[in-house]
């Protein structure tokens, strides 16, 4: 794994930081997945204050303060610190990775508590074995906690197959945006629950 220096870690952060305003930020996005012969679904939101754990940096600086000066090129090197164990460097290696996963084949599963202790309930992960990160169920929308250089099949069992995933603004209704659907699938076919929260044209 590339070892990057804290100038290189500040680069990454505020060029995600932006990708991330610009894919994820505000949006909703529905996951429909196949899972012991059932078609379920999760939905999940990406907000200002979740970017900053997902870094892995140490700052004084709120979550929001943090991510409005990284998206807008005003954060320095001496506004946050990096571990000595790699635990960054980690998340910096992924972290280009995380505004394109639900734009693209991926897959879905349940943490497997090995031990390690991670306030997540599960992961989504890409095909390539490269990103992986970790969500947790916060009522109706649930939010990311953990990112992970690693293999979802590592992280999850059982690890499912996702079949479409659609986007929305916060404050629309219905999922009007399809980002991703599997080959072979249709969409007025999924269960009614949800086909009724899509408005696609």
């Amino acid at each position: 794994m590339k070892k990057y220096s804290k100038l290189q870690v500040l680069q990454i952060i505020t060029k995600c930081a932006k990708e991330y305003k610009q894919v994820l930020l505000g949006r909703h996005f529905l996951i429909v997945y196949q899972k012991s012969g059932q078609v379920l679904y999760k939905c999940i939101s990406f907000r200002d204050y979740n970017y900053l754990h997902l870094t892995g940096v140490k700052t004084k600086l709120s979550a929001r303060k943090f991510f409005e000066r990284a998206s807008s090129d005003r954060l320095s090197i001496n506004d946050f610190t990096v571990d000595n164990y790699g635990k960054v460097q980690q998340k910096i290696n992924v972290l280009p990775y995380l505004s394109q996963l639900l734009y693209n084949n991926c897959m879905i599963g349940d943490f497997i508590n090995s031990g390690v202790w991670i306030q997540a309930d599960y992961f989504v992960g890409d095909t390539r074995a490269v990103i992986s990160v970790g969500f947790q169920q916060k009522g109706e929308l649930d939010i990311p906690v953990t990112l992970y250089h690693e293999d979802i099949k590592k992280l999850s069992a059982p690890t499912c197959k996702v079949l479409a995933i659609f986007s929305k603004m916060y404050n629309e209704d219905k999922y009007s945006n399809c980002t991703y659907l599997s080959k072979g699938q249709v969409i007025s076919k999924f269960p009614t629950e949800i086909v009724q929260r899509l408005e696609l044209g």
